[in-house]
């Protein structure tokens, strides 16, 4: 049975459902009744239940695609800002895909104060110290493009189902984007107008990641910018 309905706003403590459902996140059970842990959107797909936060800041976690920014160094590689109250360790080896000599290279021809990089969370301790990845295809330094930043906790909207809303936001500015899951968010684009665009949009999908109808008006807001360009 549920106690709340499928993109209701619902608060922490607030009882939802009861019953044998699945629980995949921002929520917890109690005996056969389950509560919400957080303030979120209620998210029901048949037996499974998710109450998705409307707020909050980023938690490293491991396998997430993240965008950080390099705010230190030390011999052997970065510690990099990642928009969480924990930053990241960025080896200079899990930036170049091989081992580097330090006695013989200078770390600094890699990464500068500053710089951008797009990393994978290798692993996360029971400290929560953070070990970064930058090795893989379509990661390291970024170069170029314009920054957006958002509630990380709005990137599950930002992406859509299977994609459907990253989809949308390229094909129809034609600009390519990357999504961070910490809320950082890389645009870029031949068309300055259309970058500003999709920055826009972006903001309007965490302003109302709540509504229905989203991908929709993100589309028709979109192809207008498009259209008054030409």
């Amino acid at each position: 049975m549920l106690y709340a309905q499928n993109r209701e706003i619902v608060i922490p403590g607030q009882l939802i459902a009861e019953g044998s459902h699945s629980i995949y996140g921002g929520a917890f059970k109690e005996g056969n009744q389950i509560y919400s842990s957080v303030i979120g959107l209620m998210n029901v797909h048949g037996q499974d239940i998710r109450v998705v936060p409307l707020g909050g800041r980023y938690m490293p976690r491991r396998g997430d695609a993240v965008i950080g920014i390099a705010i230190d160094s030390h011999r052997s590689g970065w510690i990099l800002d990642l928009n969480s109250p924990y930053v990241g360790n960025l080896f200079v080896s899990d930036l170049a895909g091989r081992k580097v000599d330090l006695d013989k290279e200078d770390i600094s021809q890699y990464l500068s104060m500053g710089d951008v990089v797009i990393a994978e969370i290798r692993d996360v301790d029971e400290r929560m110290r953070v070990l970064l990845d930058a090795s893989g295809p379509s990661m390291g330094k970024i170069r170029g493009g314009k920054m957006v930043e958002i509630s990380s906790a709005k990137v599950p909207r930002v992406i859509g189902k299977k994609g459907s809303m990253t989809t949308v936001l390229q094909s129809t500015s034609g600009c390519k984007i990357k999504v961070g899951q910490n809320g950082r968010i890389m645009v870029w684009g031949d068309d300055q107008r259309m970058v500003n665009a999709v920055v826009e949009a972006l903001l309007m999908i965490e302003r109302e990641a709540h509504t229905s109808g989203l991908t929709d008006r993100v589309k028709q807001f979109l192809e207008k910018m498009k259209s008054e360009g030409k």
